[in-house]
């Protein structure tokens, strides 16, 4: 049985934020931010309009942060990292993991929410972008 890795630290591999990843990351909750403040400046007192845009935005914006934060974390804490956080900063830079998750988990809440939680698609499309997470995880650390 395979014991567990590390847990994230100092070690040999450069992270850095110079990615193309990083800068698309940031572009695309940049874009959600211009979107909101489109809707804002264009439609402005429309409550209605606003609970929309985080109606259809919420998960995915709720996703491209906690990648960002992680990501940042790792850089600004252990910029020489071992393979854990090299395995933990590729499932988020490469974006192999947003390219699946987002959509999963939109459509189970959105499934979830307009079927007023008589279909119960949320907690099984996040268990399911989880395990993509793990299985990501698993194959960048043996990589590594």
């Amino acid at each position: 049985m395979a014991s567990l890795p590390p847990f994230p630290g100092p070690g040999h591999y450069a992270l850095h934020l110079n990615a193309p990843g990083f800068y698309l990351l940031l572009l695309l909750l940049l874009t959600f931010a211009g979107i909101l403040f489109l809707l804002h400046r264009n439609y402005p007192g429309r409550r209605r309009a606003v609970e929309g845009f985080f109606d259809a935005a919420a998960i995915d914006m709720a996703f491209l942060l906690a990648g960002l934060a992680l990501v940042l974390a790792l850089v600004v804490l252990d910029p020489r990292a071992n393979r854990t956080s090299l395995a933990l900063y590729n499932v988020v830079i490469d974006g192999y993991w947003f390219t699946f998750s987002i959509p999963i988990v939109t459509v189970g809440t959105s499934v979830e929410d307009r079927s007023r939680g008589s279909i119960a698609w949320k907690l099984p499309s996040l268990a399911a972008s989880g395990a993509l997470f793990l299985g990501l995880f698993a194959y960048y650390y043996t990589i590594a």
